[in-house]
Order: C-alpha cells, then sequence, then structure tokens
C-alpha cells in the first residue's frame, strides 16, 4: 500500500522570537517517533560564505522511498534536497529556499531509471515594503497607495550558524539540522532571520510533526520601526534604489507593512480559486500555494498580541513584479518558468511583530487513503525545485 505524503517546510513567525531574535523551538524540543511508513534518511550537510551564505542538505533515502512506505529495499531510493541561496555566482539574491525531490528505481537486470514523479517550485521572499494607504482600497498597491520605504532583502548582510543533534527510531541513529540565516552588521543585526529544521527521520518539534521530507523554516522579523534599520538611501517615489539595503522606518503614523514575494513552478502552470489558494495544475501531485486571511502582531509599548486581517493580492501586474524582482525567479529556475508575484499586507499600524500563516503544499495521491499534517499556528510550505 502506497501512502501519500506532504512535503512541508514550516514558516512559523514567533512573538518571542521576534523580541530576541533567537531560534523560537530549538534541537532541544525535538523528539523522535515512530516512522508509520516513512523512511530514514542519510542526510550529508554543506555549506558556503564566498559572497553571501548558502547551505545544501541532501538527504537519501535507506531502506525504500516514501512512495512505497519505506519497504523498496536497496533497489528503490529516493532523494530529498533542500538549498537556501543568497548569492548566485558573484551577485547577492533574494533568500531562495529549494526542495527538490525525485526517486529511483531498478528493474531484475539492475538497469536504474528516474521517474517521472517530481514538482519544483520556489518560495521567494523579496521586500519589507512599508506603505500608507491613500486610494480606498484594501492592501498595498504599487502607484495606488504611498509607498514610504522598504528593506531589500537580497542586499542585507547575513551570517549562517548550524548545530546538530543525533537521535534513534528503531534502533537506528538519525541526524536532526538547525541551521540559522540572520541579517549581520552593525546597522541590520538581527533585523531579518530565517531559522531551518531538517530531520533525517520523522520528529516531533514543538507539538509538530516534521517528517524526513519536510523542512520548517521560523522567519523572524525583528523591530522594523527599531534601530536595528538604519536608513541607507532616501525613498525615491516608486522606485527601487539599485544596491540600497533600507530605506529605513518612516516616522508617519498611519505606516502600514507588507511583504512581497514569488511563488513559482517549472514546467506546470497554477491557478487561483479565489478563495487564497493557488492550485499547481497538470501533475499526479497535489501542490499548490495557500494563505489564512489573518495575521497575529504586536506593537512596540504594549504587550498584547492581537489579531488582524491579511490583505492578499495575488492578480499584481507585470510591472509591479518587475519592481520587486521577478528577473531573480527566471535566475533562480531552469526551463519553462510560471511565476506568480504575491503581496500580502498587514491590516496594522506601524506594526513591530508579525505572525503570519501562509501555506504551500503538495502530496503523492496513489492510494485510497491519504495523511494530513495538522498544526496549530503555523504556516506551512512546500517546496520542490529540481536542480543539479
Amino acid at each position: 500500500m502506497i501512502k501519500n505524503f506532504i512535503l512541508t517546510v514550516f514558516l512559523v513567525v514567533c512573538i518571542c522570537a521576534f523580541v530576541n531574535s533567537q531560534s523560537t523551538v530549538g534541537l532541544s524540543g525535538a523528539v523522535s517517533v515512530s516512522l508509520d511508513g516513512d523512511v530514514i534518511r542519510s542526510y550529508v550537510y554543506s555549506d558556503s560564505n564566498i559572497i553571501s551564505p548558502t547551505f545544501t542538505l541532501r538527504g537519501i533515502s535507506v531502506g525504500g522511498t516514501i512512495l512505497n512506505g519505506g519497504k523498496g529495499g536497496s533497489v528503490s531510493v529516493d532523494t530529498s534536497i533542500f538549498k537556501l541561496e543568497t548569492s548566485r555566482g558573484i551577485f547577492k539574491v533574494f533568500p531562495t529556499y529549494f526542495f527538490n525531490y525525485f526517486d529511483f528505481n531498478a528493474d531484475a537486470n539492475q538497469n536504474f531509471s528516474l521517474n517521472a514523479t517530481s514538482l519544483s517550485s520556489i518560495f521567494m521572499p523579496t521586500f519589507i515594503v512599508e506603505y500608507e494607504e491613500t486610494n480606498n482600497q484594501d492592501g498595498f498597491q504599487l502607484g495606488g497607495d504611498t509607498l514610504l520605504g522598504y528593506v531589500n532583502l537580497a542586499q542585507l548582510p547575513y551570517t549562517l550558524s548550524k548545530q546538530s543533534t543525533t537521535l534513534k527510531v528503531d534502533g537506528k541513529d538519525f541526524p536532526v539540522y538547525q541551521v540559522n540565516l540572520t541579517s549581520s552588521g552593525s546597522k541590520y543585526a538581527n533585523l531579518f532571520q530565517m531559522v531551518f529544521y531538517v530531520s533525517g527521520a520523522p520528529i516531533d518539534l514543538a507539538d509538530n510533526r516534521l517528517s524526513a521530507e519536510q523542512s520548517k523554516v521560523d522567519i523572524l522579523i525583528n523591530g522594523y520601526y527599531g534601530s536595528n534599520n538604519v536608513k541607507g538611501c532616501a525613498i525615491n517615489g516608486n522606485t527601487i534604489t539599485a544596491g540600497c539595503i533600507s530605506t529605513g522606518p518612516s516616522s508617519n503614523s498611519n505606516s502600514r507593512l507588507a511583504l512581497t514575494s514569488f511563488y513559482a513552478s517549472v514546467g506546470l502552470d497554477f491557478s487561483l480559486n479565489g478563495d487564497g489558494q493557488i492550485n499547481v495544475d497538470g501533475t499526479p501531485l497535489n501542490a499548490g500555494f495557500s494563505w489564512v486571511s489573518n495575521a497575529q502582531v504586536k506593537v512596540d509599548g504594549s504587550s498584547d498580541v492581537k489579531t488582524v486581517n491579511i490583505i492578499a493580492n495575488t492578480t499584481a501586474s507585470d510591472a509591479d513584479g518587475e519592481v520587486f524582482g521577478s528577473a531573480s525567479v527566471n535566475a533562480a529556475l531552469s526551463g519553462k518558468v510560471y511565476s506568480k508575484f504575491l503581496v500580502h499586507s498587514f491590516d496594522a499600524i506601524r506594526p513591530n511583530t508579525l505572525l503570519w500563516d501562509p501555506s504551500i503544499g503538495a502530496s503523492v495521491d496513489n492510494s485510497a487513503t491519504s495523511t494530513i499534517f495538522s498544526f496549530t499556528l503555523i504556516l506551512s510550505l512546500v517546496l520542490f525545485v529540481l536542480f543539479f
């Protein structure tokens, strides 16, 4: 019986982490659980920091694949590859988190083949946008609302650090990795942070189930309006100044924040259902991107956490996408690329911290039953990127 699976990257923004810019969970919270049809993966970690930090985790299955419930033996293996890029060649780029999954089979004559079941996609956050609502249409629209400032996530300086631990399941050891990407330097220290978790077998991590094909990512923004967001250039209408890290925060009392990003897939188009969801078309995999309609926010001078609406704009023009980094999408992926420019605006005045719950997911549906993972106050992100 082939078991369905969901390959998921969890992005969790935790209020306490915004305050101290530390990991929201940590490896001490990782607990081994039953394989339950999953596999053990032998992950190998590598990184570099020539221009800006990058890392890769490659995990080959041991004793079968997730497509056959871990019962394929030595003639059936699959591979999960997680990769973060903040530079490409000699150029810095927007933080881009890739995931690649593919599986191999061998027949009786030991002829190996790469199966066709695969899906390639990326999620790429590009700018934190500060704006004032001035066009009487909810959410940020470039040219309609007043652009007050921004942080270019491609231009931030970053440092990379790694921790790991070893757990055991069915008498076998497996690794669990935590990799931290943190903005650095005297002007932007801890302003933006991503914390990645990858495990070689299923674990519970802060009450969330994480399989060997999943990566949990905490995205932390620490005080956009604070002293660690130093002005590097003046705002220039609706133009993004090349090479400018940040305009710094404005003093506008009606200031709001939004996040621009891109979702992209290779060789497969996707459609919108009008309910905050993108569905990838033309694949046996159930895949797409979705988001909830509210966020948790915290403002300076108050310890209260409030729930506010999120205004999503998934129909922004190509011209808007060009302003906020669409050229980087095609540079990251090879082949026929389909992409969508996304703007998520947070309905709060001058928020200092944000908890946002978008989700992107995929599953293989080759059996009559399916396994669905449920999580509380997290955002699920599934990234499938084919690269060699």
